[in-house]
């Protein structure tokens, strides 16, 4: 069980630096064709942005399905746990939160607050920060009037 708990962690953990890699070298450069959506105002529900999580929560989907068939392939499904629940958090803090995709859900936490905003400066200014939930304190700085519903340009 601790080995489960240790690789579901890990998995979690890991995803950060993954989102942080693709969004900045494969999202803003290679994909930018489908990732620009998101940096200009949406017209309707969704965004070409969206092909994003729908192609990772397929391959979690597919992953998790075959651990379970065995198990001996724990270490798999704990795998594919982590990488899920980081995408689920990612979704609601980035697309619900962030993004006020369903409106009216607030938080009243300070870290949650400083996160919002720095994903608001990479908007406004492009660039850092390219993660969502780990960012630099000068990531944090005023990026202007009405960046929520602003979109910021590629860097």
């Amino acid at each position: 069980m601790i080995r489960f708990a240790v690789f579901f962690v890990a998995a979690f953990m890991t995803m950060e630096f993954v989102s942080y890699f693709a969004h900045r070298f494969v999202y803003h450069k290679l994909l930018w064709v489908f990732h620009k959506s998101h940096h200009t105002a949406r017209e309707g529900p969704f965004e070409w942005n969206d092909v994003f999580p729908l192609f990772f929560a397929t391959i979690s989907i597919v992953v998790i399905w075959y651990a379970v068939g065995d198990p001996l392939r724990s270490d798999i499904l704990a795998l594919a746990l982590g990488v899920t629940l980081y995408g689920m958090v990612y979704f609601f803090l980035h697309d619900i939160y962030v993004h006020r995709r369903i409106p009216g859900v607030v938080f009243r936490n300070s870290y949650l607050r400083r996160l919002k905003k720095a994903h608001m400066v990479h908007h406004a200014f492009g660039g850092e920060p390219y993660g969502l939930l780990l960012f630099r304190a000068k990531d944090v700085r005023d990026p202007g009037s009405d960046v929520t519903a602003g979109r910021g340009s590629n860097p």
